[in-house]
């Protein structure tokens, strides 16, 4: 060992407050709930940073929400919800599937505290907290709701012309990614952070130009520090999934089953860069079912060509029949339209859970 090497390791071994070489790194993926967009993201969002940005109404929230779910579903998990905004509504919760819990005593592996509080210091002392006092090594997905939603202690005492809302989101996102970023990334740990963008907005759908150019809160200390920049898109009637797509919207013969949830890729460590993604909504749902995963699973049979489309009639490839036989399960060698596909496999639970291991295995290779 060189004088070099002795040195090095003698600075470390001083200095092992102030840096994390001696930590291992954990790394995972973790679904966004949806087949297609796991796809594109090369399996899902890992540790660290993300920032979830768009107008109301897009879906930040409910993406967030799905993204904990799953987080938690990895051993000595937990949630931690940080409402700044009056959003989470009970409908919401009890979509999302996920146990949200408003006593300290109540919190445990698996659940999310909601955590009630605007305040920028208040907010990033116990963000802190977790991730530097971790004994019990629990791993911590945070959701801010929203960095708009933050003020300045000092604020409050100011009259409302004079305080600067605006400027806890960028101070939040400077000071807190400077002192946790490593921390936060390297022990397993994931945030979600959720602002609404300002626009000069030229909101016409059918436009072939960019539609709007937009900016969010949080400044630019965020830009870099996250892994992923999601960017939700308005919703127009043109999103819409209907029985019937060919036909108007009718209350009682068309009715209006979900729609399309639209994203925009501003920032990926993996290419994606520019994307456009989407994946639908299918209403009515509880219990953490929203994503229509059974019609994504449709656009993969097509996609894998396990399934062919022959006028109104669905055929299925004989490769894909000895595949489920392989696995005990049965499928129909031929299908009229694609409403009757979705219903077997919303019918089918077991089916469709082995359609959605089987097509998760592949995106992860």
């Amino acid at each position: 060992m060189t004088s070099i090497n002795e040195t090095l390791k003698s600075f470390l071994k001083e200095n092992k407050e102030h840096h994390y070489n001696y930590e291992e790194e954990i790394d995972y993926k973790i679904s966004s709930g949806s087949l297609g967009v796991d796809f594109e993201l090369g399996g899902g969002f890992g540790p660290g940073l993300h920032r979830f940005t768009g107008m109301n109404e897009g879906g930040k929230t409910s993406e967030a929400i799905e993204v904990m779910k799953h987080f938690m579903e990895q051993p000595g998990s937990r949630g931690l919800y940080i409402k700044a905004e009056g959003r989470l509504s009970s409908e919401m919760r009890e979509r999302s599937g996920v146990e949200f819990v408003f006593d300290e005593d109540n919190w445990k592996d698996g659940s999310c505290f909601v955590f009630e509080s605007n305040i920028y210091e208040t907010v990033l002392d116990l963000m802190r907290l977790l991730v530097g006092d971790n004994k019990n090594k629990t791993r911590y997905c945070f959701i801010l709701d929203s960095l708009d939603g933050l003020i300045m202690k000092d604020d409050l005492k100011k009259d409302f012309q004079d305080a600067h809302k605006v400027a806890g989101g960028a101070l939040l996102g400077a000071k807190f990614m400077q002192k946790m970023s490593i921390a936060l990334a390297k022990r397993g740990h994931m945030a979600i952070f959720i602002s609404q963008v300002r626009a000069d907005i030229k909101l016409d759908p059918y436009s072939k130009a960019p539609v709007r150019q937009t900016t969010a809160t949080g400044g630019n200390a965020l830009l870099h520090f996250a892994n992923y920049i999601l960017e939700f898109e308005p919703r127009f009637k043109k999103d819409l999934i209907l029985e019937n797509q060919t036909q108007p919207i009718d209350k009682d013969k068309n009715k209006i089953l979900g729609h399309n949830v639209k994203i925009s890729v501003k920032k990926s460590p993996n290419e994606k860069t520019n994307y456009v993604l989407q994946y639908p909504i299918r209403y009515g749902r509880t219990g953490g079912t929203s994503v229509w995963v059974e019609k994504e699973l449709i656009d993969m049979l097509y996609g894998w060509e396990y399934i062919h489309k022959r006028g109104a009639w669905i055929t299925s490839d004989e490769s894909f029949l000895e595949l489920l036989k392989e696995h005990d399960l049965e499928f129909p060698e031929k299908i009229q339209g694609e409403a009757k596909l979705s219903k077997l496999l919303e019918e089918e639970k077991e089916l469709s859970k082995f359609l959605v291991s089987y097509f998760k295995q592949i995106i992860c290779e």
